[in-house]
């Protein structure tokens, strides 16, 4: 059986590698253009470790920037409805909502049920 212990795990995309048979004989699995058309290339196309730490940090970055927006977003309409007239009956008509219940008639799917 062949040494693949520098195989990726996971999602992570294939890197170029040499699979190391017991036999003493190897051969490449190209992950990238270069590599492909040149097994002996000395340049690989590959990203680093270091490149794709930087490019899940800018990820969780953006994502994190996009949570904060969704989140002051809510954070402005909850204070909105809170300041209108009828907010509390607002805010218990939208809780139903997310909990099938009808604040109105006290039962679920807005259908009046008997006591």
């Amino acid at each position: 059986m062949a040494d693949r212990s520098d195989k990726p795990t996971g999602g992570t995309p294939l890197r170029c590698q040499w699979v190391h048979e017991p036999d003493g004989t190897r051969w490449l699995v190209p992950g990238c253009m270069a590599r492909m058309h040149d097994p002996d290339a000395d340049s690989c196309d590959c990203p680093t470790l270091a490149d794709e730490l930087a490019t899940a940090r800018s990820e969780r970055d953006t994502a994190r920037r996009h949570y904060q927006g969704l989140r002051e977003w809510t954070d402005s309409i909850i204070t909105t409805v809170h300041a209108h007239p009828d907010g509390r009956q607002i805010m218990r008509e939208a809780a139903g909502r997310v909990t099938g219940r009808n604040a109105a008639t006290g039962s679920r799917n807005g259908r009046i049920t008997k006591a």
